[in-house]
């Protein structure tokens, strides 16, 4: 048989014939491939992220064995819509890690076609009135109820605009009290490296994440304040826990949530787990959380006048579509305002009102509507002529084409042939 085969020239080596052997590269291959060849080191917090969606939502479904060229467009909107759908977070990021896992797979020849591609969940965005936000009062009633330790951390997030990474990331020489600003230049992230969660240091993802950012002399006095009670190096980190660690996002939260707490938006932490313990149901409330401040401090920017381009210079944004649909948010307080503005712009105005009968009206009939009518291929110009003009003009085209003048018209002659009148 092989004799034969050479003597075709249909023989192929072993080698060649595992060559032209279609490969199967499985999910677990895609993954540690992707990333492998990330084009910068993901931060901490990512990589985290990544591990997470990769470990407790991919791997269950699909399996790490499994044959990328054997998922179909069909079975992954049947996971969007069943398991993936029922996760209450995560569940967008998870199916845009699958995505991309699955277009790298076809950026390197594995697969013909991205199963992926027109599978989507939608962003699930509050309305306006249920988004919270802050105005100037109500910051104030809360600054005054966060602990005193911790005022001036909460302080530089709602009169600041910071994230919770970036004013946890602050360090003294960051902050100039003299030239009342505050430059942002890095940001505390809390992950997992290996098998154990740490809290690190990381630079802003883009360019637009460091800036400088203008302080009012209330915020002034607060952190001037802080650093004079807690002396210490230009590098070292403002707002740290025990030992002059890097805090952490959960302690953050609880500083604010104490702060709620006081203000009467939340129920104590203390009666929560005392509550938890004993059984009882705990409170569902409609959670204020940190970022919420920082978003209020957005809106508060919009409603003083300042530009999509100003409010992203601040902020450290890169997309504009995070100032529209994510942070566009309102004052409720404002809103309201909008009535009393009008009453004082037309104080003094006096207008007279009527009463009118409907039933006596002599209300015009309706004229027909009008028309452009092209008089003829040898006609260049077009004229417009009301419906009754229109329907005497088709009977006079009618009856003039087939050579019979219309009774009464006077016309006793056969037009020529080439005329023609067109009625469009």
């Amino acid at each position: 048989m092989q004799e034969r085969a050479i003597e075709r020239g249909e023989w192929i080596s072993p080698e060649e014939e595992a060559a032209q052997r279609p490969q199967s590269h499985t999910l677990r291959e895609t993954y540690d491939r992707f990333l492998s060849q990330r084009p910068r080191p993901l931060a901490l917090s990512t990589s985290t992220a990544y591990e997470q969606d990769w470990r407790l939502r991919i791997v269950p479904h699909w399996g790490e064995d499994r044959d990328v060229k054997t998922i179909t467009h069909d079975q992954v909107w049947e996971w969007r819509q069943g398991p993936l759908g029922q996760e209450r977070r995560r569940d967008r990021s998870t199916l845009a890690l699958f995505h991309e896992l699955l277009g790298k797979a076809l950026h390197w020849g594995w697969i013909e076609k991205n199963p992926a591609t027109g599978v989507s969940i939608p962003r699930r965005t509050k309305a306006m009135g249920e988004r919270h936000v802050f105005d100037l009062d109500d910051v104030r009633r809360y600054l005054q109820a966060a602990d005193p330790q911790h005022v001036a951390m909460l302080a530089a997030v709602a009169l600041g605009g910071l994230r919770s990474g970036e004013v946890r990331g602050l360090r003294r020489m960051d902050i100039d009290l003299d030239g009342k600003r505050i430059l942002v230049r890095q940001a505390v992230e809390f992950g997992k490296e290996g098998e154990e969660y740490r809290v690190g240091i990381k630079e802003p993802k883009t360019s637009s994440g460091v800036r400088a950012l203008p302080m009012s002399g209330t915020l002034v006095k607060i952190l001037g304040e802080y650093l004079r009670l807690h002396p210490g190096e230009p590098g070292d980190l403002v707002f740290t826990v025990s030992g002059g660690k890097p805090m952490g996002p959960a302690e953050a939260d609880r500083r604010h949530n104490r702060a709620l707490a006081n203000m009467g938006l939340r129920t104590p932490e203390a009666e929560r787990r005392r509550l938890w313990r004993r059984g009882s149901p705990v409170p569902k409330e409609d959670h204020i959380t940190l970022h919420d401040l920082r978003a209020s401090y957005a809106a508060w920017l919009f409603s003083e006048g300042y530009t999509i381009a100003e409010v992203m210079l601040l902020l450290g944004w890169s997309d504009s579509r995070m100032a529209l649909e994510v942070y566009s948010r309102v004052f409720p307080r404002r809103v309201e305002s909008v009535g009393p503005k009008q009453d004082a712009a037309l104080e003094g105005l006096s207008v007279t009102v009527e009463y009118t009968d409907q039933n006596e009206q002599n209300l015009s009939p309706p004229q027909p509507p009008s028309r452009r009518v092209d008089r003829g291929k040898h006609t260049r110009g077009k004229e417009w002529i009301n419906e009754e003009n229109h329907r005497e003009t088709c009977e006079s085209s009618r009856t003039t084409s087939l050579g019979v003048a219309p009774r009464g018209s006077g016309l006793h002659q056969r037009p020529p042939e080439n005329h023609h009148e067109e009625v469009q």
